[in-house]
């Protein structure tokens, strides 16, 4: 398989996994409260909020072993390949054992998060089984990075997307059967258990010279990993508090009832992000290959060529969200909710100045000079966090999605661009050059869509739905037509729809 096909069929892949877990959780979620009760799964939510924190503790290393794995790769190195993995791979089981010590100690203390000795029963089991599942599965983290390094996104997605289909059939047949909240969470353990051997075999088929060898630990490679990943560790922080805070803002300082009106608005634009990191996720360890085999100049291609797909995508969901939100909005919810939709206009409209540009983070991720990132991230956390609560007092819930927006945009606009292109050896005027000419191109393909909105637009599915189909063909054709090359037209094409490359390539 092609390295363009690979990727474009990781991208569908990890897009589908994203739509499917979307789905699924807005529909299983109501027969899993209704089956369990409202109390019993108030437990489930919370012992699932206190194990997701555990993802934090891999402090990085996770990107670490993508960048350095496939720079070995494309440098074709195998003995620095098996450097990293098996010097990783010590380092994630070791975290693996500090984490089944800390959930002895948190079931232990179970009594604590619990109001009478039933509960405390129930929690303490839950904390047992979720958090040594989840400790274990800590190496298998270096597996999905390592496929990931050579660009086999699309048997990690897989291996996502088999155990969700697994994980929810265990799920409905346990409830139906009349089975607790225990046997849910051995059903969540159970279900992860044949990716541990997915990821095994595919590991072998893929790069059968990896092996467990401890003579391959190496300090100064566990150095690097950690050098690496403590400003990866920063940047997801950061990240956190600049998507994740804006809640606590508004119960804060407007309400409680106000935090589900909002959280309407930002449940969608987290949709986006999510589609674009799962669309584009995979230009990291493009970039890393590219650096290990010297070659720069196509990672100067690569990286323009990056930067004009996700700016296409990015515009495009973004009017979606913008121009469809509010009739979608009445109808999903109700017309209660509407107040939700300018809060979805300001959050989207930032989002798509960044969301445009994710090839630059990337980039920096892929050379492994993501410093800038971290630092970036965590001075707009601050400014985020800091004008959020002072628009608060004033304009309420748009004071607080415009608190996100400002320094988003910003830092995204005007400073970002400038420090990727300095650091990549990449001339900034190229750059704005490109940038811009695709962005006009994408203007004047979002005309007819925008007209065919304010004719036909109505809180309907019936309605949004074929405005939705009818929009993306109109703003997909001219720009395949006027803005991408015959050289990156075939390469999409390539990468679609292979056996039609084929026979218009002969014809």
């Amino acid at each position: 398989m092609s390295t363009v096909r690979k990727l474009a069929s990781g991208s569908a892949l990890r897009a589908a996994n994203l739509l499917a877990t979307a789905l699924v959780s807005m529909l299983i979620m109501p027969f899993v409260v209704h089956a369990m009760g409202d109390h019993m799964y108030g437990a489930w939510a919370l012992v699932a909020s206190i194990i997701g924190y555990y993802g934090t503790l891999q402090i990085g290393l996770e990107p670490a072993i993508n960048r350095y794995m496939a720079r070995a790769l494309g440098a074709k190195d195998h003995e620095e390949c098996k450097r990293v993995f098996n010097t990783a791979l010590r380092l994630l089981s070791g975290v693996a054992v500090g984490l089944l010590a800390v959930t002895g100690i948190l079931a232990f203390l179970a009594h604590w998060f619990a109001k009478n000795p039933s509960d405390a029963a129930v929690l303490w089991k839950l904390i047992l089984i979720l958090g040594a599942y989840t400790a274990l599965l800590f190496p298998t983290r270096v597996l999905q990075g390592t496929l990931e390094a050579q660009l086999r996104y699309d048997r990690t997605a897989f291996i996502d997307l088999l155990s969700l289909i697994l994980r929810t059939s265990l799920l409905i047949v346990i409830v139906l059967r009349g089975y607790k909240v225990v046997a849910l969470a051995l059903v969540q353990a159970a279900a992860g258990i044949p990716a541990i051997f997915l990821y095994i075999y595919f590991i072998s088929k893929e790069l059968p010279f990896l092996r467990l060898d401890a003579r391959y630990w190496s300090r100064e490679t566990a150095r690097k990993l950690f050098s690496f990943g403590i400003y990866s560790f920063a940047a997801t922080i950061a990240n956190t508090i600049r998507f994740r805070v804006d809640a606590l803002v508004v119960a804060s300082f407007v309400g409680l009832t106000a935090v589900t009106h909002y959280r309407i608005g930002s449940t969608l634009t987290q949709f986006f992000m999510g589609m674009m990191e799962a669309l584009a996720g995979f230009f990291p360890a493009v970039f890393s290959r590219q650096e290990g085999a010297a070659n720069y100049e196509g990672l100067k291609r690569t990286y323009f060529f990056a930067t004009k797909v996700t700016t296409c995508i990015a515009s495009f969901v973004g009017f979606a969200l913008i121009a469809w939100g509010k009739p979608f909005i009445h109808v999903w919810m109700g017309p209660a909710y509407l107040d939700a939709y300018p809060v979805l206009v300001v959050l989207t409209t930032g989002l798509i100045v960044t969301l445009s540009q994710i090839p630059s983070p990337q980039l920096l991720y892929g050379l492994a000079k993501h410093k800038y990132t971290a630092l970036a991230n965590s001075l707009e956390a601050i400014a985020n966090l800091a004008l959020s609560i002072i628009l608060a007092k004033r304009y309420g819930m748009i004071g607080v999605a415009l608190g996100t927006l400002i320094p988003m945009v910003l830092v995204k606009l005007f400073i970002q661009p400038v420090y990727v292109c300095r650091l990549a050896n990449i001339p900034y005027g190229e750059y704005i050059q490109r940038f811009f000419k695709t962005v006009a191109a994408v203007a004047a393909s979002l005309v007819i869509p925008l007209l065919l909105t304010l004719k036909f637009a109505a809180p309907s599915y019936k309605v949004l739905f074929p405005i939705g189909i009818a929009s993306a063909i109109l703003y997909v054709v001219p720009l395949w037509l006027f803005e991408f090359s015959p050289a990156e037209t075939t390469m999409l094409t390539r990468a679609i729809a292979p056996k039609f490359a084929v026979k218009a390539v002969r014809e």
